[in-house]
């Protein structure tokens, strides 16, 4: 350092590096987006997605990974969000070959008060319906969800036969005790500000309502106060992806489950992302681990099985004791993700 110099220019230094890699970081993912998207990744597309490889000779059927392997995915997005915000993993996935069923959730899509008519069950009975489209298969399942998908994964994963489990920042413990009040404050306040696109990437949306539903919020608050009982009853694999910069789901929902989880958690940290991370500076991270967590689960899987699917009650639910799963030998790792270039 010269004497010339100004005594804080070794630090405008490393500020202007680390600006450079942000930069240099958001330009990478853009650019991802973009490839996956096929286009800009702000004109969103919300429709769902179901998809079923087509076998041209055994070449072909040789060189898809998921083609051959009698499992079908299925992708859950979150709460007044869409299908948008959960593409990339489901096009990542049918590239490899595997059967997708990505629905759009009851109420959720272009106008927030459609979203105001529905309940949890509605929610619950969209996931229920794609999850029997790949049963009906033959295919054994396994579930990914974020957020609010991730709740509504779980509560699935914890009533029906799946191979795995794999939640995005999902919603378990609610992040405000007035949410338990929110059915008695919609009758005087119908929408609250959005709580979409927490996303650290400047400029990216998930496209989620410009408004949040009030009554949806007691919805919400329903769903997890249900899930919550049933995370004993899991009995398949979970994945945890947890955002070190989450704005929208607090920790007392990664610590709530890890507590009270019984099965095999294979639980990681997002360091560069906010909680809609299929869309941040961790999207690379996110889809090479949900892949490694679903070859890991089908290595040697046994058939499907055909005659163990419970359809969703009408009434209060009934927790049906389904046969053990094949998790004992998947290990329990609570490791950190690698440091990036931020």
């Amino acid at each position: 350092m010269s004497i010339f110099d100004s005594s804080l220019e070794p630090i405008k230094r490393m500020r202007r590096k680390a600006r450079e890699r942000r930069l240099l970081a958001t330009r990478e993912v853009r650019e991802m987006l973009e490839r996956r998207f096929g286009c800009d990744p702000n004109v969103f597309d919300h429709s769902p997605l179901s998809f079923r490889p087509e076998v041209q000779g055994a070449e072909a059927s040789r060189a898809t990974e998921g083609l051959n392997s009698g499992v079908g995915v299925l992708i859950v997005h979150g709460f007044t969000g869409s299908p948008h915000s959960m593409r990339p993993v489901a096009e990542h996935f049918a590239a490899l070959g595997y059967p997708v069923e990505m629905p759009l959730l009851a109420g959720h899509g272009p106008r927030w008060s459609d979203m105001r008519l529905t309940t949890y069950r509605d929610w619950l009975s969209s996931v229920e319906s794609a999850y029997l489209r790949l049963a009906g298969e033959g295919l054994q399942v396994v579930v990914i969800g974020l957020s609010m998908g991730g709740t509504l994964a779980v509560n699935l994963s914890a009533r029906l036969p799946v191979l795995g489990t794999a939640i995005i920042n999902p919603y378990v413990v609610d992040v405000n005790p007035l949410m338990r009040h929110a059915g008695v404050v919609s009758r005087l306040l119908p929408a609250l500000k959005s709580v979409g696109s927490d996303i650290a990437i400047p400029g990216v949306s998930e496209g989620a309502y410009r408004l949040t539903p009030t009554a949806s919020v007691y919805q919400l608050h329903l769903l997890g106060a249900e899930t919550r009982k049933l995370l004993p009853y899991l009995k398949a694999p979970v994945l945890y992806l947890r955002s070190l910069g989450d704005h929208t789901v607090s920790d007392s929902s990664h610590k709530y489950f890890l507590e009270h989880c019984s099965v095999p958690v294979e639980f990681r940290w997002l360091t560069r992302s906010y909680h809609v991370a299929t869309l941040d500076y961790d999207a690379e991270y996110v889809l090479t681990s949900l892949q490694d967590f679903v070859t890991a689960i089908t290595h040697d899987l046994p058939p499907a099985p055909t005659d163990c699917i419970t359809p969703l009650p009408s009434g209060p639910y009934s927790i049906p004791r389904l046969p053990s799963s094949r998790i004992g030998a998947y290990p329990v790792q609570r490791s950190p993700q690698p440091k990036g270039p931020l």
